[in-house]
């Protein structure tokens, strides 16, 4: 086979290409592997704030629970 005008034997262009082509799939898969590494970890950080957040509405509402509990009993006791 002439590539630039010198003689390389089809072989060797064929295992060059399949080297290359190797390598390419190596890469593929170690990305592969590692965005599905993170999107784990991004789907575990998303349940902690979603936690979290349950965790401070919560707060929140028994906070406004208590304090209603306060004003109505100052209200009562102006009475």
């Amino acid at each position: 086979m002439l590539i630039f005008g010198v003689d390389i034997p089809l072989i060797e262009v064929v295992l060059g290409l399949t080297i290359i082509t190797l390598i390419l799939l190596v890469q593929a898969i170690v990305l592969v592997t590692l965005l599905v590494k993170q999107q784990k970890k991004s789907r575990e950080l998303v349940d902690l704030v979603e936690d979290l957040s349950r965790t401070v509405l919560s707060i929140k509402k028994v906070e406004v629970e208590e304090l209603d509990r306060l004003k109505v009993g100052r209200n009562h006791h102006k009475r």
